[in-house]
């Protein structure tokens, strides 16, 4: 007897556990749509914001930091184009099960899923506030995301399991690269930081009142620090 669906509707027809896949997708696109948004803001101020950005990203119980990071945090780049692949994967999945795009039930996780999830602890340095602030919370999103996605892979199966399971390693990649950034903000010589004046990235040692320059624009330029963060000013 064919199993009955749960969702029948222009002739498309997905049983229990199709509807759960895509239930499953759509949660996983709007994860990624999350961090897409997260790390480019953590990178670089959205240049078409008419309002000042809020400094806080609340999700589920979680909290995110979206002012961007005085120091540059290069990673962050390549991370965003893997979470934008992501999504493309995702989002193509969710359109072969459920082409008509039709209404799904929002996922509920198990009370205990997150359990394992810790913010790791970062020891104060001098200038680095909403760096190690970053790391450390980018480091919980990264644990979330591969805890949802091994959770989508159990529950799923054939090639939506595989790609869950996939994309889970992928985020354990990511969480390690924030760890290793995390080591190295705690033992670097140098910081990376932009010319105030011309935008170029330039190379400066992390003390405060350390006296730099760009060779591009020919601006002389003072490292300070002020609210324990970094800043690059001009100097006479």
């Amino acid at each position: 007897m064919k199993q009955q669906s749960d969702i029948n509707k222009d002739g498309v027809t997905m049983d229990k556990k199709d509807v759960f896949a895509v239930s499953g997708l759509m949660e996983s696109i709007s994860r990624e749509d999350f961090a897409i948004h997260l790390y480019g803001r953590q990178h670089h101020r959205d240049p078409f914001a008419t309002v000042p950005l809020a400094p806080l990203y609340y999700v589920l119980n979680e909290v995110y930091y979206l002012t961007p990071s005085p120091v540059i945090l290069g990673d962050l780049i390549g991370i965003v184009e893997i979470e934008i692949l992501h999504k493309k994967r995702f989002t193509e999945a969710a359109a072969a099960l459920n082409p008509n795009n039709q209404p799904v039930p929002k996922i509920s996780f198990p009370d205990d899923l997150f359990a394992s999830v810790r913010q790791p602890e970062a020891e104060h340095i001098p200038g680095m506030k909403t760096a190690l602030r970053i790391i450390t919370t980018d480091i919980v999103q990264e644990q979330r995301a591969q805890l949802i996605y091994e959770y989508f892979a159990r529950e799923t199966t054939a090639q939506i399991s595989v790609l869950f399971k996939e994309i889970a390693t992928q985020e354990i990649a990511h969480r390690k690269i924030f760890e290793q950034a995390l080591k190295d903000v705690q033992g670097r010589k140098k910081i990376n930081v932009i010319c105030p004046v011309c935008g170029k990235i330039i190379t400066m040692e992390p003390e405060d009142g350390f006296l730099g320059g760009c060779a591009f624009c020919i601006s002389k330029l003072m490292l300070r620090i002020i609210d324990d963060d970094f800043v690059v000013q001009r100097r006479q």
